[in-house]
């Protein structure tokens, strides 16, 4: 039932095998042999440690030690735990330097975690414990875990660059294409190491945990990651913040006559509207601003974990005595808490702050894509109306000089040289009128880019801008008024929460220079709400707030129901005078001003019927250019469908 000494020890019996013992005086040590059969070196040496301190008495001088193999184990441990967090770390950099993204490379390195899963899932299975050589296993299956991803987010860029958007549309087709190169490259590897696995030949207790892991990662890498790694991709993989992720439309007319909107147009890509859109969000100060609100809710995330300052106090009282009957110097600690659920409600409350100011930013983006978009083509319609007023200029020019030339030689009447010079004077006014507007333009288009005066942009024939399909987009309206919802909700959770009891913790120790040792004591406390009027007032406020922002939706909604059908209308109308002039009206103006032309040289028509013939044939072109700005800027109002 007591310690054995050391001087009476003959022969210990242990489960796993005989133990040899030899004695040596002359070194003070004895050497104890043993063979293990069927465990793990580990966990025998922990058996004989426990049997040794229960039964063992050393007399002093004696230590134990333990060598051979088990040595070697924990030289081979100590050595694995820098080994894998160097493999890891090396992972990672070349991850980076691969893709130049830290964002990225954190995406593919998620993989790691979902092999190890696998590994000591199959371990588990196995009956085999963790070993030095499960652990090499484990770096093995790292590297190669990871190819699973390279091969996946390659394949995303190279869809994004042949034109694709930051959609599910890319996810799911993405994940489809190199389904069979990520089956294949999983299981040549773990077809690789299956012998290992399986081997009953000598070195076969070296090689079967190492393969075990290789294998059981490799399994569960290849499926985990071809569900979690596209969804990471999805959230966080996009490069520009302002695209929308692809949401299932909610219910209502809105959503019903969106989901039918002209589905046989398509929408054609400008490249400059796509350069001026992004220097306009990069360089814009306003969007800089709604970005520095989303970040400014980040950090304040984490601003709910507010505890109140720790207090150190030291306390002397005659009153308090010792057992010794002298007063006791009372130092201590207090930390007040409130109830634990407050902490996670304000932290939810700030994440859906965080959210609302996310929405908020995307709404800022689609703003202002729908004021640039709105402002480049407007633009390009003032150019396109100036360059049309400057061939009428010229033509009237012309005009103007041989009425007057007519008239010197006789060969007309002052009315019809007066006439022609008071049309070119008139044109030469609407051009300078046309250059201003073009002016004008091009500073409105100016201060939105805020990219400096030097900015010169393209000019492009005008063109027949179409309707997007509003369903693959998703409205960032609805999202944003449904996180304000959320976040008055969690609001009005945290202010729940708050009735809560807050804890009160106290720690302290007493002591006089007389005492041997030191008095201690602590104290748990709970703070009741009573008096909670105010509590109270905040929680009714906060479920009228939810109401206010469900009916703010509501409203929201409905006037973006009535501005759609208001602008659908619009776009019809503007569709039938284009469809009118791109059927009939182009070829009727050109014939008009060829056959007026003709006509007044060849004097089959005089100088009136000329002049009428000209500005019927301007009519129409000037009218096709208004409509068919028109109809764009209508185009822009139902893609960027916003109040």
């Amino acid at each position: 039932g007591g310690k054995i000494p050391l001087s009476e020890l003959a022969t210990i019996s242990y489960q796993t095998g005989a133990a040899k013992i030899s004695r040596d005086d002359t070194r003070r040590r004895i050497v104890v042999g043993i063979n293990v059969r069927n465990r793990d070196l580990q966990s025998v040496v922990d058996d004989i440690q426990k049997i040794i301190d229960e039964k063992v008495q050393l007399p002093p001088g004696y230590s134990i030690t333990y060598g051979g193999e088990f040595e070697n184990l924990q030289s081979a441990r100590d050595r694995l735990l820098v080994a894998v967090p160097v493999a890891l770390i090396l992972i990672f950099i070349l991850l980076y330097f691969a893709f130049k993204s830290v964002k990225e490379a954190l995406i593919i390195y998620s993989a790691i975690p979902l092999a190890a899963v696998g590994g000591i899932l199959l371990l588990w299975i196995r009956d085999m414990p963790f070993s030095i050589s499960a652990g090499v296993g484990f770096i093995a299956l790292f590297g190669i875990a990871v190819l699973n991803g390279i091969v996946l987010i390659e394949h995303y860029k190279e869809l994004k660059h042949e034109g694709m958007k930051h959609s599910d549309e890319l996810i799911i087709k993405g994940a489809g294409d190199r389904l069979r190169a990520v089956l294949l490259t999983a299981a040549a590897a773990a077809l690789g190491f299956l012998p290992m696995a399986i081997s009953t030949n000598a070195g076969a207790e070296v090689q079967r945990p190492l393969a075990t892991v290789v294998i059981g990662g490799l399994v569960s890498a290849t499926f985990l990651t071809l569900m979690v790694l596209p969804v990471l991709y999805s959230l966080f993989g996009d490069t520009h913040k302002h695209k929308l992720k692809l949401k299932k439309m909610p219910k209502g007319l809105l959503l019903l006559v969106l989901f039918f909107a002209i589905p046989g147009f398509a929408q054609e890509k400008d490249p400059g509207l796509e350069e001026i859109m992004k220097i306009a969000l990069e360089n814009n100060v306003g969007l800089r601003t709604a970005s520095l609100r989303a970040m400014e809710a980040e950090a304040l995330i984490n601003s709910a974990l507010d505890f109140s300052n720790t207090e150190v106090y030291y306390h002397y009282d005659q009153n308090n005595l010792a057992t010794n009957e002298l007063p006791l110097k009372v130092y201590g600690i207090q930390q007040d808490f409130e109830f634990p659920t407050v902490y996670t409600s304000g932290i939810a409350r700030n994440r859906a702050e965080y959210e609302v100011q996310l929405k908020a930013y995307d709404l800022a983006v689609l703003r202002l894509e729908s004021a640039i978009a709105a402002s480049y083509y407007q633009f390009q319609f003032e150019m396109e109306k100036e360059e049309v007023y400057a061939y009428l200029d010229s033509l009237y020019s012309r005009f103007s000089t041989s009425a007057q030339r007519r008239f010197e030689l006789g060969e007309t009447n002052y009315l019809e040289k007066i006439t022609a010079q008071a049309k070119q004077r008139e044109l030469s006014t609407r051009l300078r009128q046309a250059g201003e507007e073009v002016t004008t333009a091009r500073e409105e288009l100016n201060k939105l880019l805020q990219a400096g005066e030097n900015f010169e942009i393209q000019k492009i024939p005008l063109p027949k801008l179409q309707v997007k399909n509003l369903n693959a987009e998703g409205p960032i309206w609805k999202d944003y008024y449904d996180a304000r919802i959320n976040f008055f909700q969690k609001e009005k959770d945290l202010h729940k929460q708050q009735l809560w009891p807050d804890i009160s913790l106290n720690y302290f120790r007493g002591s006089n220079e007389f005492m041997n040792g030191n008095l201690y004591g602590y104290q748990l406390g709970l703070k009741i709400p009573l008096l909670f009027i105010a509590k109270s007032s905040r929680i009714k406020a906060g479920g009228i707030a939810i109401e206010r922002a469900t009916a703010e939706a509501g409203e929201n909604e409905i006037q973006l129901q009535a501005r759609y059908l208001k602008l659908y209308a619009q776009l019809r109308k503007f569709e039938e005078a284009l469809s009118y002039y791109e059927a009939e009206g182009r070829e009727l103006s050109a014939e008009i001003m060829k056959t007026a032309n003709l006509g007044y040289q060849n004097g089959e028509i005089d100088f009136f019927q000329y002049i009428q013939s000209l500005e019927s044939a301007n009519e129409l072109t000037l009218s096709y250019l208004e409509n068919l700005n028109s109809y764009n800027q209508t185009v822009i109002a139902i893609n960027y469908l916003i109040l």
